[in-house]
This record gives structure tokens, sequence and C-alpha cells, in this order.
């Protein structure tokens, strides 16, 4: 059994979720349904999103965003995929469930995301957010502020990045940028008031900032590893171009840290998870429902 702060029902869900070949839309919806989640699919192409909605009695605020927590469920063919994403998974699976516990009123969303990872000459604008994000902007969708968690399964030190920055496609100026100054100063909670937004990876992010919305990846890496990577990308663009996404990470996987390199190979398995990164996430996630972020 997993030494998770989860329930041992939770553990078992999370290490199916992470064996070879199995169906992971039919796990995740059998526990979306066990837990007793409100969900809907969204299909896009090849793509099943499961979307988890507001509450309908939580209402609007025009004054602020209306975030939604993303993590991807896709993995890897062939790989255990538990830092890559399952962990991210179940840590909002858990968030969800604590905040139905706590009896607060909140306006958080959820979705679970498909087809995130992309392998050989695939681009950018093959990623499901990408289509994700077309989709909701012909809903009319707007004010969305998009959290993207993935690799947030060891460690004990948030690190964020927002990938079209990495691309130099976004002005200081604009509103996303404006978003993401917000987003850190909350972050910065959780770091010991140090900024680690240098994350060179990127994530469903890439195809819901391609598509117009604010999102930002957030990731964690023990406190040393975190110290190096800013060392090393800290005040200084993302050289790799993320438009063919697989050649980007390939760029930079022998500058990867250590806890990350396991992502996309049979290694990345649910012994590896960390009990104080689900710690630190479920006190993070937390807050994030009880903060408000701002319009420009």
């Amino acid at each position: 059994m997993l030494k998770l702060p989860l329930p041992p029902e939770d553990c078992k869900e999370l290490l199916k979720f992470c064996m070879e070949d199995i169906d992971r839309h039919a796990v995740l919806t059998e526990s979306l349904e066990r837990r007793g989640i409100p969900f809907e699919i969204i299909p896009l192409g090849d793509a099943r999103h499961i979307a988890v909605p507001v509450p309908k009695a939580a209402g609007m605020d025009d004054e602020y965003y209306r975030v939604t927590l993303v993590a991807h469920y896709d993995r890897v063919p062939g790989t255990p995929g538990a830092n890559d994403n399952a962990a991210s998974v179940f840590q909002l699976l858990n968030h969800w469930e604590e905040i139905r516990r706590l009896g607060w009123r909140h306006r958080t969303q959820i979705l679970f995301t498909d087809k995130e990872e992309l392998t050989g000459e695939m681009t950018a604008t093959d990623q499901g957010s990408w289509f994700l994000a077309k989709h909701l902007k012909r809903l009319g969708a707007k004010n969305i502020l998009f959290v993207v968690l993935d690799m947030c399964g060891i460690g004990d030190t948030p690190v964020w990045g927002r990938s079209v920055h990495k691309a130099g496609r976004v002005s200081a100026g604009d509103s996303i940028s404006r978003a993401y100054q917000v987003m850190e100063v909350f972050l910065k909670r959780f770091s010991r008031g140090d900024d680690f937004g240098m994350n060179p990876m990127f994530s469903d992010d890439l195809g819901l900032l391609l598509g117009g919305y604010p999102a930002f990846q957030l990731s964690l890496l023990p406190r040393n590893e975190a110290e190096n990577l800013a060392r090393r990308y800290g005040g200084r663009p993302f050289e790799a171009d993320p438009v063919i996404p697989a050649h980007a990470r390939e760029e930079i996987r022998a500058d990867l840290p250590p806890s990350w390199r396991n992502n996309h190979g049979p290694e990345d398995s649910a012994d590896t998870l960390d009990s104080g990164a689900f710690l630190l996430m479920s006190r993070l996630l937390r807050d994030l429902a009880r903060y408000r972020f701002p319009l420009p």
C-alpha cells in the first residue's frame, strides 16, 4: 500500500491508475462516481476531457477571475505516469472532497484533460488543451484563470511558469502578464517568499495560452532542486522552442532536476511519490479556493 495521506481506497485507485495498459478514463470516471463528484465529459476530436463544474449555488463575481484547476490524466504510452501526472489528478480529487467536507462556498472548477502528452513531430496545436481553448472561445467563456498542475507528486517547493512567455510571445504589459504577477504573489506564500517562476517545462498551459487564456503551470520540487533550477533558468528566457514539444523536452532533458528525470519513462512509478508533496498541495489548494484574483 502507498504511504500517502490519502484514504486506503484512494491509494488503491492511484495504484490502479498507474497500471500498464489500464483505461485511465474509465478509472477516473469510476472514481468520480464513487465519490459522488458531479462531472461531464467534453469529447473533442480524439480527446475526452472531464469537467467538474462550479456548484450552481456559488454564483459568479464579475470583478475576479474564475479559477479553473487543470490536471491531465493521459500519460506517455508504456509508462506508469505517477508524477506525470497521476499525483495531480488524485490531489484534485482529494481537494474537491475536502472542500465539500469543510462546507465552503467556492467558485473553483476542475478540468481533467486528455491528450497533453505530445510525441514525435506533433505540434502545440495538436494538444488537447488547444482544442479545448477553441471550444471555450466558441462558447463565449471568459474571465477564466487556468492553474495547470503537472508533476506535483515529489517535493516541498512550488515552481511555476507560463509556456507562451518561454516562447517569447507575451508582452510584459498585457492582461496575461498581469494575471501572472498576481499568481506569483500567491505562490510565494509557499516558497518562503522566493521567486521560483522559472519552470522550463510546459503542460496544458501551452495550448490554453495559445488559445488566448491566462494559464500557468505549477509543479513541485525538493527545495535544493528548485534552487538549482533557479540558478540555471532564473532571469533568462527559455531557449527551447515549444512549438514541437517533444523536441523542446529533449533539448532540456540533460538539465532536468533529478525528481523529474523519471517522467516519460518506466521508472515514474507510484512508489516514488512523496507524502509531504500531497500535504503541501492540500494546503495550497485550500488557500487557493479562498483567494481572489482581480480582473485587469
